[in-house]
Formats: structure tokens, C-alpha cells, sequence
């Protein structure tokens, strides 16, 4: 049976969500002077306009969550290249856009720049637990008022999978969906793009950017709500009180939007911290932000919400001991609740250090992760009883056609990274686990090279069209 872990009961769950409806309600969500303020207002929420914030009631929120469709699909390039996000089914992302990266040539912690974001997108293309990709990197060579959207072009160039990206306001929103339509399929059947809306603990959305996010929903691309608390900082210490807080922004974003873009294709986040009261700073992996997550995917599952959640996230500061405890606690933790998407490949030091060696990392640990929740299944062809009885005494199973049946078809995990050779073998190689998973980065981008490009000449000159258009809308 497929391993099944719980971390609140139904009861529980019923309390957190009441808490978050009557926060809602009682204290309301700051969203500032804009069109989700009026919406809001219009459907019956007391609004104080003065200082932006909407009171909303309980059964605007839950027309919301019913409004919110169950299966999204994450349109690629082509259709066999799209997520199709539904019950039960695990998918992985990369997190996103710190602006520095650890050099994986020189080891050195640096500013990113249009290079890596090229490089590392074409990494995560070959990744096979990256189901759909968003900017690792946010270069600082690229000009301001081009940046977002020529992140975006950078990507769409580099890849065949879904892309997960930004919007900063209303001027970018029918460029975005120009270039998302350039490079894959209908926005009502198969976006090619989603957008990522971050609120602000306490209960607050940016007005600009919530209403350019609730823009793009309107024509169907699909928007990820993704509130980050921060656990005895922006919310209460407790696991239980920064649920409530993240999933009150949700509960919020998505009256809002619902309202102005009914049916969206919106997607529950949980990106809650702690703040660390020794060192003053932010935590991913700390247990109380772990549970949180894994409480407030729980209860989205319950809702019939879409889901993502980081589960490799941590605080290490380079490939090593803590990196790869923290991502595989919480790895596991998360991963056992079945978010629909997670985050943390390739990333280190809170999301704010891109690693291109530790993509390959990233990549195996998820492996390795889904084989164990997997679980053991117990059957008369599993318990191999016969086989045992026949060979008695022998130990001689490798030569059993089925242990090869078994082993091709993929019962034992064969990592690349973690070495499994003898020691003797392992110090002739000289070589540890980050040199293999640099290795492996550069075949990879050796092979790309060598595939060409994967747009058109026209493809290439609209997407470029439509990151000029919004360099100039911006300066204008």
C-alpha cells in the first residue's frame, strides 16, 4: 500500500479553518485601493476604504473555494509535454528567483546573471522530477524595465515544460499571455505560463500586483496564491496559528479573485517560516514551519484545492551535511501529505542561493523520496513464497528471471549521486558527490548544445517584440 501519513484530524482541521474564516472576518484583508477592493465591496464585504481592508464574510470565501477547479492543467511546449495537476499525484519545481547563485565551477557565491538563468533552465529541461520549471535565478544584468518578461523569454527558450513566472503589473499582463500563446497552446485549455501571487503576512496583498494577478486569471491562466509567514514573526509560534494565518491569505486572495474571474484555475500555497530568535532570521526548515506546510496542504486536499508547497527548502548554505538533512526531513514530511507541486530544487540558504550541482541532488532526493512513500505492496506475486520454497537454502536469487524482470523494471532505485561502490573503489575515483553532480551539469549542458535551439526564428522575434513593448511601457 502507498504510505499514507496524517498530521491533524478531521476535528482539527475543521478548527483551523474556522479560525481562518472568522481572522477573515473579524480583522479582514488589507488589499489597498484597487479593483479587489471594489469587487469585494460590491459582493457584500464591509469595506474600509480608508485603509483598504475588506471584512469577508464566511460564505463569500467558500463560493470561492467551490469556484476553484480540482485539475489544472500546466500547459508545456506541446501537449505531451504539459502537468496535468489532479488527486494524489506528486509533481516538482525548482523555487525561485533569489538574485545570487553558489558557481558550480568555482564554488564561489556570486550575482546571477542571464547566463546561469539560461544554464539552469536547461538543467532543470533534463531534470526528470521537474515537472514544470520557474526562474531559478533572478539576473542582475538584465536591464530593469525588461527583466521580468525577458526572464520569461529566457525560459520559453530553454524548455519544452510548463513555466511558473511573475507578474509586477497590468502593462505586463497581455504581453505575458502574447508570449505564453507564442510558445504553446490555448490559455483556456493548456497555459503555457502561470504566475505566482505572493501576499504579505499579516493579511495584505500589493494592490498592483494582485490585480494584474487576478488579470491573468481572468483569461485562464492559472495563478499560485503563495502567503510566507513568518512563525513568531508575521504570525503566532505555534504550528496551528501560522496555518491559520496562511490559509486566511489564501482563503482571502481567492474571494477576491473568484469574484472578478470565476471558475480561475487557482492554486493553494503554504510557504510558512520561522523566525530563528537566535540568529534573528528567516528558517524553512525549522519543524514548526514543516508542520505548518504540511498542515495547510491537508486541509487544501480536504477543500478540493489544488496544492503546492516547498518540500526541499532549507537553510544550508552549501551542498553539504545540513543541506541534505533538512531536505530530506522535510522533504519526506511534505512529500507525505501529497502536495500537487513542491519547490526546492536546485535551491539552498532559504531560497535565496541557486546551485546548479544541486539540482542533480535535488533531482535524486525526490526519487529516492517517492520510491519510499511508494510504500510496500503485499501481494501472493510480492510475498514470493514459491520462490523461497523452491530455492530453500541456495541464495542464489539473483538468478531469477524475476529479480531481473524486477530490477528492469525499475523495483530497486539506482541513484547516480549517492555512491554505493566499495571504499577502496570510491578513493581510486577521487571524486565525492558534488564532482558527480557537477559532471553531470555540464553533459547535460553539452548535450543541449549539441540539440539547437528549441524555438523558431518567429517565435524568438515575438517574444523579443513583446519584452521591448513592456521595457517601454515601463518607462513610459
Amino acid at each position: 500500500m502507498k504510505t499514507r501519513v496524517e498530521f491533524t484530524s478531521a476535528g482539527e482541521r475543521r478548527q483551523i479553518v474556522d479560525a481562518a474564516m472568522e481572522l477573515l472576518e473579524v480583522v479582514g484583508m488589507r488589499f489597498g485601493a484597487g479593483d479587489a477592493l471594489e469587487a469585494l465591496g460590491e459582493a457584500g464585504a464591509k469595506v474600509e476604504r480608508a485603509a483598504g481592508v475588506a471584512h469577508i464574510p464566511r460564505e463569500l470565501v467558500e463560493r470561492a473555494i467551490a469556484q476553484c477547479p480540482r485539475e489544472i492543467v500546466l500547459g508545456g511546449a506541446a501537449p505531451e509535454d504539459d502537468c496535468v495537476l489532479e488527486e494524489g499525484v506528486p509533481h516538482f519545481l525548482n523555487s525561485g528567483t533569489p538574485t545570487t547563485i553558489l558557481d558550480f565551477r568555482t564554488g564561489e557565491r556570486r550575482e546571477a546573471v542571464a547566463a546561469d538563468l539560461r544554464e539552469a533552465t536547461t538543467i532543470l529541461d533534463a531534470t526528470p522530477t521537474a515537472s514544470i520549471i520557474w526562474a531559478l535565478v533572478s539576473p542582475g544584468d538584465l536591464a530593469p524595465e525588461r527583466r521580468t518578461l525577458e526572464e520569461l523569454a529566457i525560459m520559453l527558450g530553454h524548455t519544452s515544460k510548463h513555466i511558473q513566472h511573475e507578474i509586477e503589473d497590468h502593462a505586463q499582463v497581455e504581453l505575458l499571455a502574447r508570449m505564453a500563446e507564442a510558445t504553446g497552446g490555448d490559455l483556456r485549455e493548456r497555459p503555457r505560463v502561470s504566475v505566482v501571487c505572493c501576499t504579505s503576512s499579516p493579511l495584505t496583498s500589493h494592490p498592483e500586483l494582485f490585480d494584474a494577478s487576478t488579470e491573468c486569471a481572468m483569461l485562464g491562466i492559472p495563478v499560485l496564491i503563495l502567503p510566507m509567514p513568518i512563525a513568531g514573526g508575521t504570525a503566532p509560534l505555534t504550528v496551528a496559528g501560522t496555518a491559520v494565518m496562511n490559509l486566511a491569505e489564501v482563503f482571502g486572495a481567492m474571494a477576491a479573485m473568484q469574484l472578478r474571474a470565476p471558475g480561475a484555475p487557482l492554486l493553494l500555497g503554504a510557504g510558512p517560516g520561522t523566525l530563528d530568535m537566535r540568529q534573528t532570521t528567516f528558517s524553512f526548515a525549522d519543524p514548526i514551519a514543516v508542520l505548518a506546510t504540511a498542515v495547510c496542504v491537508e486541509i487544501g486536499h480536504e477543500l478540493g484545492l489544488a496544492c503546492m508547497a516547498p518540500n526541499l527548502s532549507n537553510d544550508a548554505k552549501h551542498p553539504g551535511i545540513q543541506a541534505a538533512y533538512e531536505k530530506m526531513l522535510k522533504g519526506l514530511t511534505v512529500t507525505a501529505t501529497r502536495p500537487d507541486l513542491m519547490t526546492g530544487i536546485g535551491m539552498l540558504y532559504a531560497a535565496n542561493l541557486a546551485c546548479l550541482s544541486q539540482i542533480v541532488i535535488d533531482d535524486e532526493m525526490n526519487q529516492a523520496i517517492l520510491r519510499i512513500l511508494d510504500g510496500a505492496e503485499v501481494t501472493e506475486e510480492t510475498l514470493q513464497l514459491e520462490m523461497m520454497e523452491r530455492l530453500g537454502f541456495a541464495g542464489n536469487y539473483l538468478l531469477e528471471k524475476d529479480t531481473t524482470r524486477r530490477l528492469r523494471g525499475g523495483e530497486v532505485f539506482m541513484p547516480l549521486v549517492a555512491d554505493r561502490q566499495s571504499y577502496e573503489h570510491w578513493a581510486a575515483a577521487g571524486r565525492d558527490e558534488l564532482a558527480v553532480a557537477s559532471d553531470r551539469v555540464l553533459e547535460i549542458l553539452a548535450a543541449a548544445r549539441d540539440r539547437g535551439p528549441l524555438l523558431d526564428a518567429v517565435q524568438l522575434a515575438e517574444l523579443e517584440a513583446c519584452v521591448a513593448e513592456g521595457a517601454t511601457a515601463s518607462g513610459s
